[in-house]
């Protein structure tokens, strides 16, 4: 896959607890995974895929053994499957979904273990504008407040969210635009933007793709493709995110300021067979159609513990 998801292997598997980070050795695991996956990602053929994705099974394996003396069971859990997932690209099987399963499994621990670190605020919310859902990514809908006052839509998160209302749907070729305001710097890069193709949303079989800024001054357009557990339940499961482009520096994205503020203008334009992705007016990529879904609901995604405002919509 993409750093998106390398950087979330690291992060989730080193919110673990601080005797873990304090282990030198396994850190040192830790800082072999980036080079191993990437090698796995860029390999120019099936002999390199497989001599890395080995390299990378064997550090799986040291982890899982080393989380069997720790007596930490769910830890043990998402090494054993991403070793074996490593293992399975190393034997030949597809790289792909082999690389799917391994986020699964670094998402999975990152969702697990962000609590003692990075807890979602409280928020007195649950009720919205006429017509407009959320669905949270965990939670409940009480945790994250909107509010719409006249043109500005007002988004107070708990949990991260993805707002729709029904009456807004599109299909074909069109256009949609929006100036989102982070109004407070989060504790890390936290991202928000416009979702659009949205089919099937609150349930597990949804879908839609969605294009997101943070305040690095950073791009990141994903799909959401339905519920995906890649072992059981009983351990774990998860909503993933398939990455399209992942987070990219652009200059025409303004950085978040000195006083925690961000403003940008997203835009996304739909063609016949192309997806135009535009940030203060300047395009900043154009994707095939066929790799993202456009016809459907469209509406925002907030990332979790935020403040954003939204006003000059055009759609």
């Amino acid at each position: 896959m993409r750093k998106a998801y390398f950087f979330l292997c690291l992060s989730g598997l080193l919110a673990l607890p601080l005797h873990a980070q304090d282990d030198r050795q396994y850190q040192e695991w830790m800082r072999s995974m980036f080079p191993s996956l990437g090698a796995i990602r860029n390999a120019p053929d099936n002999a390199a895929a497989a001599a890395a994705a080995g390299k990378l099974a064997d550090t799986f394996d040291q982890v899982a053994a080393y989380w069997t003396s720790k007596q930490s069971p769910d830890a043990l859990g998402f090494a054993e499957v991403a070793r074996d997932a490593a293992r399975a690209i190393a034997a030949g099987s597809d790289k792909t979904s082999n690389l799917r399963k391994i986020q699964a499994q670094c998402n999975g621990c990152h969702m697990a273990h962000r609590g003692d670190d990075d807890p979602d605020r409280p928020i007195k919310g649950g009720k919205f504008p006429a017509g407009w859902s959320v669905i949270p990514d965990r939670g409940t809908v009480d945790q994250i407040s909107y509010v719409l006052s006249g043109n500005l839509y007002r988004f107070a998160m708990g949990p991260a969210g993805t707002f729709y209302s029904n009456s807004w749907t599109k299909l074909g070729n069109y256009e949609f635009s929006a100036r989102l305001t982070q109004k407070e710097a989060p504790s890390h890069p936290i991202s928000y933007g416009l979702m659009i193709g949205g089919s099937s949303l609150g349930t597990p079989n949804e879908t839609y793709s969605y294009f997101l800024v943070r305040n690095r001054g950073e791009y990141y357009i994903a799909n959401r493709e339905g519920d995906r557990t890649w072992f059981s339940p009983r351990i774990y499961s998860t909503k993933l995110a398939v990455t399209v482009a992942e987070w990219t520096a652009h200059p025409a994205i303004v950085k978040q300021g000195t006083d925690g503020r961000q403003i940008n203008t997203l835009g996304v334009q739909v063609t016949d067979d192309q997806v135009i992705f535009k940030v203060n007016g300047t395009e900043v990529t154009r994707l095939p159609k066929g790799k993202l879904h456009t016809d459907g609901m469209y509406g925002f995604r907030i990332g979790h513990n935020l403040d954003v405002d939204v006003d000059q919509v055009t759609r």
